[in-house]
């Protein structure tokens, strides 16, 4: 159990943050602010993509520190410019294409937003919410091999149960937790104790656990960890309803987070018989498209056109009329489970431009909801 390949990793080789989001303070105790790579990391991306909201990485590495040096203050270190990002990358706030393009996600582009606005408390939020969508693999710590699971669900999850762990907790046995079978016993007694153990592992402790400690949502007394209150609530919510077994996944993390929504989300199933009668029972895609009949009506499917597990990102309600759509069941399945779905992601966007305005959603928003990029 000693592998690299088979434990939980900390991308980089520093925190994402190391203090309080809103220190603008350039020195802490003789430390570099991180809070200002990773923030005029995430600006930067955002001021300088193209057209399809990506730039390149090699660009990035050219450009990054004269810009944190204009516009943060920050000295030219003689640190790699890959340990600035990387901690960015591994939250997801930043996304990478198989070019090695770099583009904000939809978390990545609301966190600067509200930072932007000095809502730093929405800012932890949405940390929470991406930290949410977190699996190993991760581009950001590419040496994971076998374990498909949420990382933070996990954590959350034990922390609610539990109250607090310890950082011994963290270094030998929470980063060994590659598949449920390991919780087994856990699941029985609710006993830490009965969670195996593997080699010490300092780097996540320190790297990811500490410098959550150190933007204020956890808490660190005497070595152990527990939720800061000022958050408590908004992790209540995400995890409460959800069971380890949602969060371990094998090929399809898409019909995954579909199971987790239904969870979080209260749904109010005649909305999807309502939306099928106002498309009177035709594929919105092409009303042409043919499908067997069902109860004497053509069989179509109700789709929520922005997913029900982007809820936790927007204020305003997803289980609406206005957010579902009739599909064929091929149109459906192609939005779940093809290879190349931007076309049909494009059609859907375009049929519903009035309330993505609305929403300033774009289409490059859009097709990330659907890790279509």
């Amino acid at each position: 159990m000693s592998s690299n390949s088979h434990r939980w990793q900390a991308p980089g080789n520093a925190k994402g943050f190391n203090t309080s989001i809103g220190n603008t303070t350039k020195k802490i105790k003789n430390r570099i602010n991180l809070n200002n790579r990773t923030i005029g990391t995430l600006k930067y991306i955002k001021e300088r993509s193209n057209q399809d909201g990506f730039i390149s990485e090699e660009r990035l590495r050219d450009e990054l520190k004269e810009y944190l040096y204009l516009h943060f203050n920050e000295e030219k270190t003689d640190s790699l410019v890959t340990h600035f990002y990387k901690p960015a990358l591994f939250y997801g706030f930043i996304i990478r294409d198989i070019n090695y393009n770099l583009s904000l996600s939809i978390e990545g582009n609301l966190f600067v937003n509200s930072y932007e606005n000095k809502d730093f408390y929405n800012c932890k939020r949405i940390l929470i919410n991406q930290l949410d969508n977190t699996t190993y693999p991760n581009s950001a710590t590419p040496n994971i091999q076998n374990i498909q699971l949420f990382p933070f669900r996990i954590l959350f999850k034990l922390l609610l149960q539990n109250q607090h762990l310890s950082s011994s907790f963290m270094k030998k046995k929470l980063i060994y937790i590659v598949n449920l079978n390991h919780l087994k016993d856990y699941l029985h007694t609710d006993n830490l104790l009965d969670i195996r153990e593997g080699n010490y592992y300092e780097k996540f402790n320190s790297w990811v656990i500490n410098s959550l400690v150190d933007i204020g949502i956890f808490n660190l007394k005497e070595k152990y960890i527990s939720i800061d209150k000022e958050i408590l609530s908004h992790i209540q919510l995400l995890y409460t309803n959800l069971n380890y077994d949602d969060m371990f996944f094998d090929n399809i993390v898409c019909e995954l987070n579909k199971k987790v929504a239904n969870k979080r989300v209260k749904r109010d199933n005649s909305l999807i018989l309502k939306a099928k009668e106002r498309d009177n029972f035709q594929c919105c895609i092409d009303k042409k498209h043919t499908t067997f009949y069902s109860k004497e009506r053509p069989y179509v499917e109700g789709h929520h056109i922005i997913p029900l597990f982007q809820q936790k990102n927007y204020s305003f309600k997803l289980d609406d009329i206005d957010n579902i759509i009739s599909l064929c069941p091929n149109c459906h399945r192609e939005i779940h489970l093809s290879d190349n779905k931007k076309e049909i992601l494009k059609k859907i966007f375009q049929l519903n431009i009035v309330q993505m305005n609305k929403n300033q959603i774009n289409l490059n928003d859009f097709y990330k909801m659907y890790s279509c990029f």
